[in-house]
């Protein structure tokens, strides 16, 4: 059951939404409108995407600490807090349709770039990153969901 309001705003995403997704922030970032045109012309989901796309970059990038890191901040919690804010408005934003796509697209490369990224980072290199993230999560997810599925026998001899 989700946690919050924020929780519910998104469907998962297949490892082919996620790759689609990134092509075309990537092209969006490039400023190759011919590529994220087609990609949107392609797939017409293409803000729903993108809105569970920046979800999971911002939860990587929000997250209060963890009991093995140094306690919260104020900074933190105003960090997380406007992390959901920003989703809410991207899952808004969404209901639009396609024509939103190019829109959230920007958003959520402005938000990498100004939130998430050290100076020296290159934005390229950032959505790499959250690439990788995003598809290791689903491979974890598809994993619990499999063990769940086919639970290990621990009583066997």
């Amino acid at each position: 059951m989700p946690q919050s309001h924020t929780d519910a705003l998104f469907e998962p995403l297949t490892e082919e939404a996620v790759a689609i997704a990134f092509r075309y922030l990537r092209a969006v970032q490039a400023g190759d409108a011919r590529t994220a045109g087609e990609l949107v012309v392609t797939e017409p989901r293409m803000s729903a995407f993108l809105t569970g796309i920046a979800e999971g970059i911002v939860e990587a990038g929000t997250s209060l600490p963890g009991p093995d890191d140094d306690a919260p901040t104020w900074d933190s919690y105003t960090l997380a807090t406007l992390g959901k804010v920003f989703l809410r408005a991207l899952h808004t934003w969404q209901q639009a349709g396609p024509d939103a796509a190019p829109a959230i697209a920007q958003t959520v490369i402005n938000f990498v770039t100004a939130i998430l990224c050290e100076e020296h980072d290159d934005i390229a290199h950032a959505l790499d990153v959250y690439e990788s993230c995003a598809k290791g999560r689903l491979l974890l997810d598809a994993r619990a969901a499999s063990a769940a599925a086919c639970p290990v026998n621990t009583n066997a001899p």
